[in-house]
């Protein structure tokens, strides 16, 4: 995290909130609780002012023995206790209710920008400094609504006591003297010049001393992110770590990403610490001064009014002093609350730049009325600029069976990533079937936490196939014991092996009966005769849907008409040659 001008950080912030409070669909009602909440806020400082005064009288009916004075503020104080209550409660309430519907609306807008058009993969792509965005869409944005909530009202809580006090000091610097080594030193809104310079002074010394709080609370988040992640991670594998016996290698792992955070910790816990010492050892000045400014005045010439108006003149000082001071006072806060909106202004910035590669992207797609596959000349590259593969002059018609076969790493999945339109990096020309269904079937198919019908029905929802269909799929790919499990919840890729969670996959691609069906070696976990039986039993299913596999097995050639092999030529890039059977 770079070091940013104050009014870069405001501009991130108003970035930020922005979009809720001037164009999301509720916003009306967010404004009309935020004016009732701005009401309560007014009559809350008002109500505030009126407990000085009270307190001024309060004081003065015990030093002055006055017993009507007395009774009289008793229920003054009853009255002004009632009205706190009411307004800090019903504001906090409000506040709340807010907060709920910008946090409501503000994680939709979020999960739509990280999942739509697959921009959740393509961020991966583009070397980005968004580490952990589940964390940044679960934990980060409500920090953020409720630090923005917190600071932007405090601060114009902050304005409204400030104001209402300056006026009080303006009025009590005309009557009470600044009296000092014998001389009246005061001037007209003496008491307000001296608050504000004290201000700068002790808000100046804190920020020299804060400032890599800021720094340091960004850092904090990113390693305890990377540690649950890991930990996550971990937890996902965990058959292949116990099988391997690797846990000592993970914990080892493990502990190196906690020391990261631990060592973080004391960076944070020593800046913290004289941080707040500063700000402590400059609140007792605040008094010390008070004591200085008038206890001459008070003890030796007689020239305040009463205890009671000495505690007026104290309080109103020290309102105005911590209203000038409100950056000292929130310092620490606010290094947090920087940092969170540095993580999500690097979700946006992330998100944006993913958006600009995608529309400059010199990879054209063509819907056209052929029911078939041209790629005209596609040059497909790596994230950082290298030529990976190409493909020209390659048509695939409806219902063709091919075989695309090479080396590891010479691309061939990458193809395919291009053709689904989830790989912006390359150039040329490709015309796709308009209005065709097309899928792609990965070697590790991907299944949700849920019902099995669920997982099967991926990815549409649940409800989509009938039930009888479902059953009838699961017994063509192999898997008659899981046809009575439909209602079963789990964690289905940690309860089915390799092959059976590869067979599940086939099952999805005959409930959704595509036009172009293309297998990312999506049976390289099986056996080769339980292989053989499945693409016989798919050939037979599916025979005018087109099938495009990536395969090594020798033994998938008698399945396809054509074979496309990816040769390696002198530039250290591959392309596709079509070999003759």
């Amino acid at each position: 995290m770079k070091k940013q001008k104050f009014s870069e950080v405001v501009k991130r912030i108003w970035k930020m909130a922005a979009p809720y409070w001037l164009k999301s669909e509720e916003r009306w009602g967010s404004f009309f609780l935020l004016l009732v909440n701005i009401g309560m806020m007014v009559l809350n400082n008002f109500v505030g002012v009126r407990m000085v005064i009270w307190n001024r009288d309060w004081q003065n009916a015990f030093t002055n023995m006055n017993a009507n004075l007395w009774r009289q503020q008793i229920f003054v104080f009853l009255l002004v206790g009632a009205a706190t209550i009411f307004t800090t409660t019903f504001n906090t309430y409000i506040s709340s209710w807010i907060a709920v519907r910008w946090r409501r609306w503000m994680t939709a807008h979020y999960l739509n920008l990280w999942m739509n058009n697959s921009i959740h993969y393509k961020m991966q792509l583009s070397g980005n400094e968004t580490d952990n965005p589940d964390q940044r869409i679960t934990e980060d944005i409500t920090q953020f609504i409720q630090y923005t909530w917190q600071y932007s009202f405090s601060f114009v809580q902050n304005l409204l006591s400030l104001f209402t006090y300056l006026v009080m000091l303006w009025d009590l610097s005309l009557k009470i003297p600044l009296m000092l080594g014998g001389k009246d030193w005061s001037f007209p809104g003496y008491f307000i010049v001296i608050s504000i310079i004290w201000a700068f002074i002790t808000t100046t010394l804190t920020h020299l001393v804060g400032k890599p709080l800021s720094r340091l609370t960004y850092s904090q988040q990113m390693y305890d992110a990377n540690f649950r992640f890991s930990l996550v991670r971990f937890r996902e594998s965990s058959e292949q770590i116990a099988l391997l016996h690797g846990e000592n290698v993970e914990h080892e792992h493990m502990m190196t990403i906690f020391g990261d955070s631990v060592v973080n910790t004391f960076r944070v816990m020593d800046r913290t610490m004289k941080t707040t010492f500063t700000t402590l050892a400059l609140s007792y000045g605040d008094a010390m001064m008070f004591t200085l400014l008038l206890g001459p005045a008070y003890y030796f010439y007689n020239a305040i009014p009463g205890y009671g108006t000495f505690m007026q003149i104290a309080t109103a000082f020290q309102n105005v002093v911590n209203g000038l001071k409100w950056f000292v006072t929130n310092y620490v806060g606010m290094a947090a609350y920087i940092a969170v909106t540095d993580r999500l202004y690097a979700f946006n910035m992330n998100y944006e730049n993913t958006i600009d590669i995608e529309q400059h992207t010199e990879m054209k797609f063509k819907d056209v009325d052929e029911d078939r596959i041209k790629i005209n000349n596609l040059d497909v590259y790596l994230p950082n600029g290298k030529f990976q593969i190409r493909a020209k002059d390659i048509v695939i018609n409806r219902g063709e069976k091919i075989l695309i076969k090479g080396r590891t790493g010479a691309g061939k999945t990458t193809i395919f990533r291009a053709l689904a339109k989830i790989w912006p990096y390359g150039k040329g020309d490709v015309e796709l079937p308009k209005g065709k269904k097309i899928i792609v079937l990965p070697q590790k198919p991907y299944f949700p936490i849920g019902t099995l019908e669920e997982a099967v029905s991926y990815p549409m929802p649940a409800g989509t196939y009938d039930r009888e269909a479902i059953k009838q799929a699961l017994i063509d790919v192999g898997m008659p014991n899981l046809v009575d499990r439909l209602d079963e919840v789990a964690h289905w890729n940690m309860r089915l092996s390799g092959g059976e969670q590869q067979r599940v996959g086939i099952a999805r691609a005959l409930l959704y009966n595509p036009d172009y069906l293309f297998f990312d070696e999506a049976t390289a976990s099986m056996d080769e005769p339980s292989e053989e039986e499945l693409y016989t039993m798919l050939i037979d299913r599916m025979k005018n849907s087109t099938l495009i596999s990536i395969g090594h097995r020798s033994s998938l050639e008698k399945f396809h008409k054509r074979i496309l092999f990816a040769e390696k030529m002198p530039g250290d890039y591959y392309e596709f040659e079509e070999i003759t059977k």
